[in-house]
């Protein structure tokens, strides 16, 4: 997982593969913070390499959220308005999948596990968090209250991801 802002992106893009600094500069100079929800193709024929989506999410309890995580995409979660808690904890063998929509939606969710500890990590705007597919996260959570929210979710595909 990365956990950045827009304030530290030009130092610290260098760290990341290159396909995560332009997914970021999608955001910013497509302005798909001014966007309305829908779907973005980025790269490829249909954006199947790289799409954006952009939400109006409300936020909700962690615990009426469900932890997912993902095998073809890795997600750029940036905020764009409201604050949200994204929880999350890397895969292992015993996490139980709820309900795999692999094959046909690229995410499976995961059973809640009370013995399972969770990071969370308080996203403001301008921040954003990448999550691979060996990241379980569980995303638009109150951090104090429900809040009405704008994010933009870019989809990378690992084909982006390889060196």
């Amino acid at each position: 997982m990365i956990i950045s802002n827009l304030q530290h992106f030009e130092k610290e893009r260098h760290l990341w593969p290159a396909a995560i600094g332009r997914g970021i500069d999608y955001i910013v100079s497509r302005n798909l913070g001014e966007a309305e929800p829908g779907r973005y193709d980025l790269e490829g024929d249909n954006g199947q390499l790289m799409y954006a989506n952009v939400q109006e999410v409300v936020t909700c309890p962690a615990a009426e959220q469900l932890a997912e995580s993902h095998v073809v995409y890795t997600d750029i979660q940036f905020l764009i308005r409201g604050e949200e808690k994204l929880c999350f904890y890397k895969l292992h063998e015993g996490a139980k999948i709820s309900d795999n929509k692999f094959d046909t939606h690229d995410v499976a969710f995961y059973e809640s596990d009370p013995a399972q500890q969770e990071t969370g990590v308080i996203l403001q705007p301008g921040m954003f968090a990448v999550c691979f597919p060996s990241d379980v996260h569980r995303p638009n959570c109150t951090v104090t209250a429900p809040t009405a929210n704008k994010k933009v979710v870019v989809k990378v595909h690992k084909d982006l991801l390889q060196l």
